[in-house]
């Protein structure tokens, strides 16, 4: 592997490494580059450069405000020999990114925009550092400060991350890498190996989250079983547990030090309190990096996770008032470094990011000095983010054109809207009386959720199973006929939009199974059952989508798995060849349902969740996407955007369409 325009590892001078960067800035409309050699200061070769600890509130007044944009890192280096996809250009500056990220901070976070290939740049990471380790670079292996020495070392990569996306990160890389080249472990399942000193022959271990979290309990039960102390006596129920787990060998994850952890989805451990965050937090590496393509939405907290995982000096520790002791967990009465009491120590990340972040008020200067101390210092050292609008010259993506359907609620739809409106309006009216809206807030948004079902398909009010409304008494208060409008009639004659019904046929028992057991669907006469406005818009719009290009397949998703159900009965039953996935399913199930999309022609339609589509899915022969209803969260929307819409797509030359489809109500614009 060659480096170009980066040394990154030097040994030659005592005063650190020498980093190289290639800046193209502009001034008045002109652009020059200059070379800037960065002279990395370590006095001390166990310990990295760090932050030093600010006794006193940070000097931001020091930190002015600086256009970043303008200066492009142009540093590349090339992937390793056993690497065999070419890397574009943005991908190579990322490998050189990397490589001294590792040195300096032992990792960072990877943001690259769904849809740009995070897990190709980790492969490619992995075995770029193998190879230059095998070629005889001497890295710096200076422990984390609450590593332990103890735990032997193991030169493999362990990747965690959701289930659904094992069988992604083993396709990649066996498509990624020469063949035999590379030795892959899948830690899964009730079969998985019990000895750790297995995994010193594999380049990558790949586990779930939900394995992690397993293994930490069962160690802390083997910690349990392995102290108990002077004067133990052994209970009945005890010994029965322990001759049933008749090892006594630590669970082999947390057993072991890891040259490199990745946490794919890191969003995972947004919450500091959860178990599997804690898990992950138990295991010891010399490199850790965490790919997501939403590091934090809401609030600054939710990145702190990530940097406490990395471990960074000094965001991720507590500090004492008192003394110069640090700790990463604030779990005990008293600190056992320095015997202080914890109420005495505080977070480094919570009182000069978050608290001031999120106390100040959009003219608070205060606010927006951290904000610039949080951006242009901190993530700027240690997060990589790039868009595909930046990097369009290198992706060379189809076009996305993006469009919005606006359709009205017939009569009928208008007025059962209507009541339940009223209804609602009545209760919120109440509790705003009562000055009980802090009570009642769940059961608030639930009111509003249901306005939002209504415009989708009054059944997800009638035959919710999870109803708390009268829903016989707001149907029948509705009209008592049904309209002739197309929205309140049984649905015509089925029309075959494709031209195999082979399919269909052999897909008819399954079909019919599925139906009666659908938590909805089986509570309605199928026989009699009644479309919607949103329902007729969508096949209208696939049958546009068909008639364009015979060729097109689509995606729909809704936030609502009822909906799906209904969705995916009315395209069966209109003779679109489509298939459907929730987050329910097995992984077994789940892999054969991809396949069978990407892989027939006259499979046209795909069914999902936002839940269930948003990670681990490559769908890139599909070139319309379907949004039915607008989620809560716009990053689930980027998501299923970005399905058909990512680097897997390269060499796709169908411009990819997105329509959401809306209703016009007065009432929620208000």
């Amino acid at each position: 592997m060659e480096l170009r325009r980066s040394q990154c590892i030097s040994n030659a001078r005592s005063s650190g490494p020498i980093l190289r960067r290639y800046i193209e800035e502009e001034n008045a409309g002109e652009s020059r580059s200059i070379v800037v050699d960065e002279v990395i200061e370590n006095k001390d070769n166990n310990e990295p450069p760090m932050v030093q600890v600010p006794q006193q509130p940070l000097p931001i007044d020091n930190y002015r405000e600086k256009d970043y944009k303008s200066e492009m890192l142009n540093e590349t280096a090339e992937a390793s020999s056993d690497f065999i996809l070419p890397l574009l250009r943005f991908q190579k500056e990322w490998l050189a990114w990397a490589l001294n990220q590792e040195q300096i901070y032992r990792g960072g976070v990877l943001a690259d925009e769904m849809g740009m290939g995070r897990t190709i740049e980790a492969i490619a990471l992995v075995l770029a550092k193998r190879e230059l380790q095998q070629n005889g670079f001497v890295f710096s292996q200076s422990p984390l400060p609450s590593s332990s020495e103890a735990l032997p070392l193991i030169e493999g990569t362990l990747v965690i991350c959701p289930v659904v996306a094992i069988t992604q990160w083993v396709n990649e890389i066996d498509r990624c890498t020469l063949k035999g080249s590379t030795k892959v472990l899948v830690y899964h399942g009730a079969d998985r190996i019990k000895n750790w000193e297995q995994f010193s022959k594999y380049d990558f271990v790949i586990t779930s989250y939900s394995i992690v979290e397993s293994e930490c309990r069962n160690m802390s039960n083997w910690r349990d079983r392995n102290c108990e102390g002077p004067g133990f006596v052994r209970q009945a129920k005890h010994s029965k547990q322990v001759k049933k787990n008749k090892s006594n060998a630590m669970p082999a994850l947390h057993a072991v030090k890891w040259q490199r952890i990745v946490l794919d989805e890191a969003r995972y451990i947004k919450d500091k309190r959860s178990k599997t965050t804690q898990a992950v937090f138990a295991l010891e590496s010399t490199y850790k990096w965490a790919l997501s393509g939403t590091p934090f939405q809401n609030r600054p907290r939710e990145l702190y996770t990530l940097i406490r995982f990395l471990q960074i000096n000094p965001y991720s520790y507590y500090f004492c008032k008192h003394c110069n002791c640090r700790v990463l967990q604030h779990r005990y009465e008293l600190c056992s470094d320095c015997s202080h009491d914890f109420r005495d120590h505080f977070n480094w990340w919570k009182k000069y990011i978050a608290k001031p972040i999120e106390s100040s008020r959009s003219n608070d200067i205060c606010g927006k000095k951290t904000m610039i101390l949080l951006t242009h210092t901190i993530l700027k050292n240690l997060v990589l983010r790039r868009t595909k609008i930046g990097r369009a010259a290198d992706l060379a993506l189809p076009p996305r054109i993006v469009s919005v359907r606006r359709d009205f609620l017939d009569r009928e739809e208008l007025d059962y809207y209507e009541t339940l409106y009223k209804e609602f309006q009545a209760k919120y009216n109440r509790y705003v009386r009562e000055n009980t809206m802090g009570d009642h807030r769940f059961e608030i948004v639930g009111l509003i959720t249901r306005l939002r079902q209504v415009t989708n398909h009054r059944y997800l009010v009638e035959f919710s199973q999870k109803e708390e409304l009268n829903a016989e008494d707001l149907a029948s208060s509705a009209a008592d006929k049904q309209e002739s409008g197309i929205c309140h009639k049984p649905e015509e004659d089925p029309v075959d939009l494709t031209s195999n019904k082979d399919v269909r046929d052999d897909d008819d028992k399954i079909m019919v199974k599925y139906f009666r057991s659908s938590r909805i669907l089986k509570n309605i006469e199928l026989e009699n059952f009644q479309t919607s406005t949103k329902l007729e818009a969508l096949r209208e719009e696939i049958r546009f989508m068909i008639e364009r290009d015979g060729s097109a397949k689509g995606i729909v998703f809704s936030g609502f798995s009822l909906f799906v159900d209904l969705i995916y009965y009315s395209l069966y039953k209109s003779g679109v060849s489509c298939v459907r996935l929730n987050e329910n399913m097995s992984q077994d199930a789940r892999d054969a349902v991809v396949h069978r999309f990407n892989v027939e022609p006259d499979c046209r339609i795909f069914v999902m969740t936002f839940m269930a589509g948003g990670i681990a899915l490559n769908l890139t022969v599909a070139s319309h996407v379907f949004i039915m209803d607008p989620s809560w969260n716009p990053a689930l929307e980027l998501q299923a955007l970005d399905r058909i819409h990512g680097i897997h797509g390269i060499g796709q030359y169908k411009p990819t369409r997105f329509w959401f489809l809306l209703f016009s109500i007065l009432k929620l614009k208000k």
